[in-house]
């Protein structure tokens, strides 16, 4: 009982002192938002992209003689290793060397014709015809004005414009002579173009690099157009074929680099060709690469194909992580003046660590990169660094 008395004495106590004393002000929680930035900037993205290709052989070529004559030199043998471009043989030039000197005789007669035609006319701008029409003019124009006041006769009047329509059809004459020289230079330039090409097809090179299974020319010996005369196996690559969009295709350029990936074993190859025409079966475009030691891998083999299938160059680069969706619209918030701010932004690619901004954000834009759930337009924030000092 004594002890109940003592508690209630208490209690009572506790109250009057708090009566008594001053009014307790509640403390206010500080509701800025601590978050770090990363400074937008100019720079480019590579965008890589995964897609299921179909092994298929690609083991031989065969190269075709494009001109006859008599083979005078064989350069590899069976078994050889060739490279592109190599040269494989060379059959009898003559007749080419004679017709590609014949072109560049034409085409020097042409020059000089030019040549002596400009020096005729006093340079190529016909200045001394020019001259000449500039005088007739100026005296057509003061026999006229003579004729007016009756200082000079109508006989006079239409001499001056005589000589002004003769030096005019000069000037046009020598323009049109000068257009013909520099077209038969342009004629005899491509029958120069064609004779050197035809040259070039009595050497024949490979055109991959590879393993020579077969020769069938040999020296001193006549070969015609359209024969086979090497048959050359790619040895251990292999061709994979694979189907894109056409916003992929025209960001895909040959000779890019490709990797697959097949029982835990990585291929390097190349894009070898890309077509202009839609699959009826898919509705996209084939697309085929050339894979480096690939000769285990089965034709037929399904494999996964990885390359570049988008490039951004000189546009605004982010983290991911600054990046918000709502209602399918990107946005992120910029750290302005102690405050964030919403901004709408158009995204042109991204990778799994950075975006590709195409239009929103300028360079040095401060993005916050700290997520939060109280993140608004217009709250207050304040960087880690600043927080930390304070």
């Amino acid at each position: 009982m004594k002890k109940f008395c003592a508690i209630v004495l208490c209690a009572a106590c506790v109250l009057t002192l708090a009566g008594c004393g001053s009014e307790v002000v509640e403390e206010q929680m500080d509701s800025t938002i601590t978050v770090e930035t990363a400074s937008a900037a100019i720079g480019k993205l590579q965008t890589s992209t995964s897609y299921v290709g179909t092994v298929t052989s690609n083991d031989t070529v065969s190269v075709v003689t494009l001109v006859s004559g008599n083979v005078e030199e064989v350069n590899v043998s069976v078994g050889d290793t060739v490279e592109v471009d190599q040269q494989l043989c060379r059959v009898d030039d003559e007749s080419a060397q004679l017709s590609l000197s014949s072109a560049n005789a034409s085409l020097n007669s042409a020059r000089e014709s030019y040549s002596s035609a400009v020096a005729n006319y006093g340079g190529s701008e016909l200045t001394l015809l020019q001259q000449a029409l500039s005088l007739a003019q100026d005296n057509y124009d003061t026999t006229a004005a003579l004729y007016e006041i009756g200082a000079a006769s109508k006989v006079e009047v239409d001499s001056a414009q005589q000589s002004l329509t003769s030096a005019q059809a000069a000037v046009d004459a020598a323009q049109a002579t000068l257009s013909s020289a520099q077209a038969g230079i342009q004629a005899a330039q491509v029958g120069v173009d064609s004779a050197q090409y035809q040259l070039s097809l009595y050497n024949i090179t490979s055109p991959i690099s590879g393993t020579v299974e077969a020769v069938n020319v040999t020296e001193n010996n006549f070969v015609g157009s359209g024969s086979v005369a090497f048959i050359i196996s790619t040895g251990d690559n292999r061709e994979v074929s694979f189907y894109v969009t056409d916003e992929v295709r025209r960001n895909i350029e040959i000779g890019q680099p490709v990797s697959i990936s097949n029982a835990g074993i990585e291929y390097s190859g190349y894009v070898a060709e890309l077509s202009n025409v839609v699959d009826s079966t898919t509705g996209m475009f084939k697309v085929k690469a050339m894979i480096y030691g690939a000769e285990s891998l089965p034709d037929g083999l399904s494999v996964t194909l990885t390359t570049v299938s988008h490039y951004s160059d000189s546009v605004i680069i982010i983290p991911v992580d600054a990046l918000y969706y709502e209602n399918g619209e990107a946005f992120v918030y910029i750290m302005s003046d102690g405050a964030a701010v919403r901004t709408h932004v158009e995204i042109d690619s991204y990778t799994t660590e950075e975006v590709a901004i195409s239009e929103g954000l300028s360079e040095g834009d401060e993005v916050i990169v700290t997520w939060s759930s109280n993140l608004r337009d217009g709250a207050a924030v304040r960087l880690a660094s600043d927080a930390e000092t304070e």
